[in-house]
């Protein structure tokens, strides 16, 4: 029963062998990892060292509630060994505190993504796992040629991964399947451009030229001839920036897996 109580929360088990005071720590304790370590997210070996941590403590706790319950002959039971005081501490910490943290950690913190579609290879294809920062741009702003996560601005419940091409306030044109930014060629080695598409006629060869507002970005998906973008549905307020894309931490080529995305 300590074991299980142990898995259901971590901390619930020693509560129940009557170690209160252990109890209490491992369940805050665990819950403080769950925060404090997140922070290694930003890098892949970060996730996988982690990954090692929260795993290990919690197999620590596990044993330890086990090991506890083994070592008594019988309970004496205090005033806090009911089973609604366990269901209480189950929906404080499993319902309510631990949902709502990894809620913040995937809104604040980091979040991870699955590509759906092409419209980014072959930066990211489709099937890849990414995971983003969501504090870089609380400090800054998006700079030129990254990849950012931003909330789609035709349909708010979809959120959309391009890249950066235009800033506020400069020119964007596309002449012949070049990109030029205030009449100026710029290199762009993530654009991808192989053949037209049907639904595409003519927009890499010529585009603009546009003018970005204030506060906002021009946008476009690597896979430039298959990739809906700014070329679309028009330019991206700054403050529907969500985050940048980090690392891949799982792709179907396993050689891709833990790559940086630049």
């Amino acid at each position: 029963m300590a074991l299980l109580l142990s898995v259901v929360s971590p901390g619930l088990g020693q509560i129940y062998n009557g170690q209160l005071k252990k109890g209490i720590f491992y369940l805050v304790g665990f819950l403080l990892a769950f925060i404090i370590f997140s922070f290694l997210l930003f890098k892949f070996y970060g996730t996988i060292f982690y990954l090692i941590i929260m795993f290990g403590f919690f197999i620590f706790i596990l044993i330890d509630a086990l090991l506890g319950a083994i070592k008594l002959k019988a309970i004496a039971l205090k005033s806090y060994n009911k089973w609604y005081i366990y269901l209480m501490i189950f929906l404080l910490s499993g319902v309510i505190i631990r949902p709502f943290l990894t809620w913040t950690i995937r809104n604040n913190v980091v979040r991870a993504y699955k590509i759906p579609s092409s419209g980014m290879e072959p930066s990211l294809l489709v099937g890849d796992y990414l995971v983003a920062d969501m504090t870089i741009y609380k400090g800054e702003k998006p700079k030129r040629g990254d990849i950012i996560v931003f909330e789609f601005p035709k349909d708010p419940s979809k959120e959309f991964i391009k890249r950066v091409i235009g800033q506020e306030g400069e020119k964007v044109e596309i002449v012949d399947n070049k990109l030029y930014i205030d009449d100026k060629l710029v290199d762009a080695p993530w654009g991808h451009y192989s053949q037209k598409s049907s639904w595409t006629p003519d927009l890499m060869e010529r585009f603009g030229p546009v003018v970005v507002p204030k506060d906002s970005l021009f946008v476009l998906g690597d896979n430039w001839d298959n990739s809906q973008d700014s070329r679309f549905w028009g330019f991206l307020n700054i403050k529907k920036v969500k985050g940048k894309v980090l690392y891949l931490y799982w792709a179907k080529n396993k050689k891709r897996i833990g790559m940086e995305i630049k």
